[in-house]
């Protein structure tokens, strides 16, 4: 899915989601500190919600914020195997882990290349760290 086809796509999940809520554009605006051509623009797709706006949009709605994304392929069997590894995690861990899913899931392209590299640059280093 390119970049256009996400914002369309998260576009109409927030266009969805803010009627289920009863919502109307303005009043949607008003929750979230713009205005009503702004949510407008989100719902077609015009524009894309920076990430903190994502939140508040999520949050005002009352959904997670991976709702207004697409399902990924094979989502069960990573579910199931998530959950497997976290059954030694404590609910702090498994908290943290989340916002940095949710966090990860919310950039754009380059800034999620970016942050990505930055984790996997840790992880390596802490598994040098703990070979010798």
């Amino acid at each position: 899915m390119n970049k256009k086809e996400l914002a369309k796509f998260v576009g109409s999940r927030i266009k969805e989601n803010r009627k289920r809520n009863k919502l109307t554009q303005k009043e949607l605006g008003e929750k979230i500190g713009v205005k009503d051509n702004t949510v407008s623009a989100y719902e077609r797709g015009a524009i894309s919600p920076e990430q903190d706006m994502l939140f508040a949009i999520s949050d005002v709605l009352g959904i997670s914020i991976n709702e207004l994304f697409p399902k990924k392929e094979n989502t069960r069997d990573e579910f199931e195997n998530a959950l497997k590894l976290a059954n030694n995690l404590d609910i702090e861990d498994m908290e943290f882990l989340n916002k940095l899913i949710e966090k990860t899931l919310s950039m754009d392209e380059k800034e999620r290349e970016k942050f990505l590299e930055s984790i996997r640059f840790t992880v390596e280093y802490y598994e040098n760290l703990n070979k010798n």
